[in-house]
């Protein structure tokens, strides 16, 4: 069982968290557990879920083909033997669970234990969306229903359910009939001071006589999801001059930097958060993300905190973070003639660029401020403890 990080005299809330660690979810745990070391009223206890690493957790699961290669048995197999000593031992007030694969084998430990359920999408959401993360559905009826079973089991047993968007949380109402009042809609959160880089960008333009391009930025570890082939045809498609610089941000290696203009670079083994991303956000002007499937992505808020003004798709729950117009542009997925057509318009247009991105800057501190968010997250766990 996994040591609780800190005690205190207030009678403060022990809470079990199970923490998918693969993609976004890792920036959003990793955010969460920051937040939480400056709240006295929690204790938390962390069982951490690596995408590729869970041998710490299930070291002779591990080597058994059927659960080794299956994401979702790991994660809900680990968090089950990661909780359950806890849970015997009347260690924790609550159980907090993200995302809803590490909760599958879980209800029998929520049954006992107060517990929430966390997620950023419903299961036949994210199979919608699957074949763009190598994620099929198994086709077997009964191997189907009985992923739809356990999910429902899950559903059922967790007092509370947290979405991180209206979609999601409709998703949830209109597959499993959950109750919309048993469903809180909380999105991450992002450090807005951290992310804050207004004052960077004010003395960059103030500089007298010093003319700069426009500087974009994608951000998105895998390059064909994120749809940066498509950003790479709308860019050579930009006309010649055009008054642009293009940072990547990405782990594919199928990229050939030396083929790519020189107003492209692209840059690998930046981590969430680091000093280096960072950076690359304070020096942009604009965030490109022409993505084919994802939910509600950290790096659109990361962007949106920053000033970034986020040209995207209509695709998940980016509409409730980007409004077209608004904070940015929403274009259709694959369409390399539309991303050509706004990032021409949000180049040349100084004074709209500048309007969606301080309406960006108020979208992150409104709707994705992790002194916010995370605060309403905790305060939705420690309600459902038994008094």
């Amino acid at each position: 069982m996994p040591r609780p990080e800190r005690a205190s005299s207030t009678h403060p809330t022990r809470i079990g968290f199970a923490l998918e660690y693969a993609l976004g979810h890792i920036t959003h745990s990793d955010n969460l557990k920051r937040t939480l070391k400056n709240d006295a009223s929690v204790i938390p206890s962390y069982v951490d879920l690596p995408y590729f690493d869970t041998e710490s957790i299930l070291p002779a699961a591990t080597r058994l083909p059927g659960i080794r290669s299956n994401w979702t048995l790991r994660a809900s197999l680990g968090a089950y033997l990661g909780l359950r000593q806890g849970v015997r031992n009347k260690a924790f007030d609550t159980l907090f669970f993200h995302t809803m694969v590490t909760s599958l084998f879980s209800a029998s430990l929520m049954r006992k234990t107060p517990s929430v359920i966390s997620l950023d999408a419903t299961p036949l959401q994210f199979d919608a969306l699957g074949k763009h993360y190598g994620h099929t559905t198994n086709g077997n009826v009964t191997i189907e229903q009985l992923k739809r079973r356990l999910n429902q089991r899950a559903l059922s047993a967790a007092q509370a359910i947290v979405t991180w968007s209206e979609w999601a949380k409709e998703g949830l109402i209109d597959e499993f009939g959950i109750a919309a009042d048993k469903i809180t809609v909380i999105p991450p959160g992002i450090d807005a001071e951290r992310w804050d880089f207004s004052r960077e960008r004010s003395v960059r333009e103030g500089i007298p006589g010093v003319t700069r391009p426009v500087k974009a930025l994608f951000v998105g570890g895998d390059f064909l999801r994120k749809g940066g082939d498509t950003l790479l045809e709308a860019l050579k498609a930009m006309p010649a001059g055009a008054n642009i610089h293009t940072d990547i941000v990405t782990k594919t290696e199928d990229i050939d930097s030396n083929a790519l203009p020189e107003n492209i670079d692209v840059h690998r083994g930046l981590t969430p958060n680091s000093d280096g991303l960072r950076k690359l956000y304070a020096e942009a002007d604009l965030f490109l993300f022409p993505t084919r499937a994802d939910c509600l992505p950290l790096a659109v808020m990361e962007a949106l905190a920053a000033g970034l003004p986020v040209i995207t798709t209509n695709i998940g729950a980016l509409p409730e973070a980007v409004t077209h117009g608004e904070n940015g542009w929403i274009i259709p997925m694959d369409d390399v003639g539309a991303l050509n057509d706004a990032l021409r318009r949000l180049t040349e247009d100084h004074t709209l660029r500048h309007q969606l991105a301080e309406n960006a800057r108020e979208t992150g501190l409104i709707r994705f401020n992790a002194a916010t968010n995370y605060r309403r997250l905790t305060e939705t766990v420690k309600a459902t403890k038994t008094v």
